[in-house]
């Protein structure tokens, strides 16, 4: 499987791929998200995303038929806790017609990959609590529940 380091010239390919991932999100929370985001603006966030140091983003596949944004965060000790370095799997989407395909698995082993090489203490991701397949995807990568966000509206 092609698996590479995606560049600024990318930042199209990451939004087309982030499209389907959206839209579930929009139709899950539509108080929260848009169904289509304005496509110039959303090419223009990737190319600043990728532009950031510490942010990595993976490409699967040629044609792409998936990808991972990766964001090193770091914070320093404080009364409350010890100094960390993570590794934030900020997004990660496959096509619907690449799943069940390894592609998943290849992000997230690139994910891992690019954790040692980064040398931080936990790679972290967040997930939306009506995401039942990504949750099983991510215990299967063995990622566990640490803690939860709560909402209510006034």
């Amino acid at each position: 499987m092609i698996l590479r380091r995606a560049t600024a010239a990318d930042a199209a390919t990451l939004a087309r791929l982030n499209a389907h991932v959206q839209g579930w999100h929009a139709a899950e929370y539509p108080e929260t998200f848009f169904a289509v985001p304005d496509p110039v603006g959303l090419v223009g966030y990737y190319e600043g995303r990728l532009a950031e140091p510490g942010c990595t983003a993976f490409l699967t596949g040629d044609p792409a038929q998936g990808y991972a944004l990766c964001c090193l965060q770091e914070r320093d000790a404080s009364v409350f806790s010890p100094a960390i370095r993570r590794l934030l799997v900020e997004q990660i989407a496959v096509a619907p017609e690449a799943r069940r395909k390894g592609v998943g698995r290849a992000l997230m082993q690139a994910a891992r990959d690019l954790a040692g090489e980064m040398q931080v203490d936990e790679i972290v991701l967040d997930t939306w609590e009506a995401n039942h397949a990504a949750h099983g995807f991510f215990r299967a990568e063995g990622f566990e529940p640490v803690r939860m966000l709560f909402r209510r509206k006034p």
